[in-house]
């Protein structure tokens, strides 16, 4: 009864409507852009289905090594620092993306024959790549800041606004410019460009970007972006190569597509885990950061997290058949054989993420390098194996399999804080 009324009270709180507005505000824009599968569906062959995957996974690989740790440094550290100190190491932080873009473009430029040949790479995903990489940073930092300033209004209209551009320019690039797989690429480009313009305009008006750089910052930083890069690059490898894997295997870019239109219907899943953690990031960090840290808190954020995930995740392995059947062409429902796998798959990498939140905080570089490196020896083992084995389905069940190990891998590094959770002394000083 009284875990009910507490509840019943988190219903009616402005805590409660802050997850309503993060939620909405991501599935808002991932729902409009999830519709408008439906009509790339229709406008686009599955063979610029397959070339959009490998174009958005080649900038998901990049990301890790563009953003060097950045976005996940600078959430702790908001919580860390005064305004003033916090100034110094959010200007210093963002110098490092920027000169990494421009090394990514001349290691792309150099191997550009090899990427044609061995994926087909159209030449100007060599430019196009890490510049819209480095947009894409710059998005995630603008959100990032907003919503650990407390501001979940301007975090729906930025989510808003940027999708509603993409798909405007899409659309018109795509239906009535007949452009194809480019014109979906250009309208990305010149959306993740804009609002990265109004992030540097956000960021000087905060008062986060000043005229001043740390060295001591840099060093800090390098040597903190080495976990968290072999961390991006192992999620990276959990789930979004197997696209490459699946054409290196069969050669077919056409199966790639379809796989492709598979793993968008499950990443409904981490769409929801994106806008609870949203959320959830902000609260564990701060009451980590107390002097005498709430575990009983903590705890009921990570069982109402996860039991929010396993209705979400329960609810899309349902509804996919439905719209599969509904509104895709026949020739994309060989995805519905192994669709299934994806949705448990996500739904243990949303707990894992949570969980990684422990690490994240204290910043336990030695844990977060053996976690990571253990999820990408175990992701190329799998996907090799079972993907030459049974293609796309072999993808799928290899993707289930390497996120159900990863998740006991991370519950085995954050044993401690997780037996402080469920254990009889609820508070703990930090020392």
């Amino acid at each position: 009864m009284a875990a009910l009324q507490g509840i019943l009270k988190f219903g009616k709180s402005a805590e409660m409507r802050s997850v309503a507005v993060y939620t909405i505000s991501n599935f808002a824009s991932k729902g409009i852009s999830f519709l408008l599968l439906f009509y790339f569906a229709h406008e686009l062959t599955e063979t610029d289905f397959g070339l959009l995957n490998l174009f958005s996974n080649g900038i998901l690989f990049l990301m890790p090594f563009v953003s060097m740790g950045v976005l996940q440094s600078v959430n702790t550290e908001y919580f860390k620092k005064d305004k003033k100190e916090f100034s110094h190491f959010f200007s210093t932080t963002l110098v490092m993306p920027m000169i990494l873009t421009l090394f990514a473009m001349g290691v792309f430029f150099m191997f550009r024959q090899q990427l044609q040949q061995r994926y087909s790479f159209p030449a100007i995903f060599v430019v196009m790549i890490p510049l819209i990489t480095l947009f894409n940073f710059l998005n995630e930092h603008l959100i990032n800041m907003v919503r650990n300033s407390g501001d979940p209004v301007k975090y729906l209209f930025i989510n808003i606004g940027r999708l509603l551009a993409e798909i405007t320019l899409a659309v018109f690039f795509v239906g009535a410019m007949e452009l194809g797989w480019m014109g979906r690429v250009t309208g990305i480009f010149i959306s993740y460009f804009m609002i990265a313009l109004y992030a540097f305009f956000y960021f000087k008006e905060q008062g986060f970007f000043i005229n001043s750089f740390k060295r001591k910052y840099l060093y800090d930083e390098l040597l903190f972006s080495i976990p968290i890069i072999v961390m991006q690059v192992g999620v990276f490898c959990m789930g979004s190569s197997a696209g490459y894997f699946i054409e290196y295997f069969t050669h077919d870019m056409a199966q790639v597509g379809i796989f492709s239109i598979a793993a968008t219907f499950g990443s409904v899943i981490i769409v929801l885990c994106t806008a609870m953690l949203q959320y959830s990031y902000p609260k564990v960090y701060s009451l980590l950061a107390e002097k005498n840290i709430d575990y009983a808190a903590i705890r009921w954020h990570l069982l109402f997290y996860a039991g929010i995930m396993l209705l979400g995740t329960g609810i899309v392995i349902i509804a996919t058949p439905l719209a599969y059947k509904m509104l895709l062409k026949e020739s994309y429902h060989a995805g519905l054989s192994y669709y299934f796998f994806i949705c448990i798959g996500y739904f243990f990498w949303s707990i894992s993420y949570f969980l990684y939140a422990f690490m994240l905080y204290r910043k336990e570089k030695r844990k977060l390098l053996m976690a990571s490196s253990l999820s990408v020896l175990i992701s190329v083992l799998s996907h090799s194996l079972l993907v030459k084995q049974w293609g796309p389905y072999g993808a799928a069940v290899s993707m289930c399999v390497v996120y159900l190990v990863v998740l006991l891998i991370t519950i085995f590094f954050v044993r401690k804080p997780l037996s402080q959770l469920f254990s009889n002394n609820l508070y703990k000083t930090e020392s």
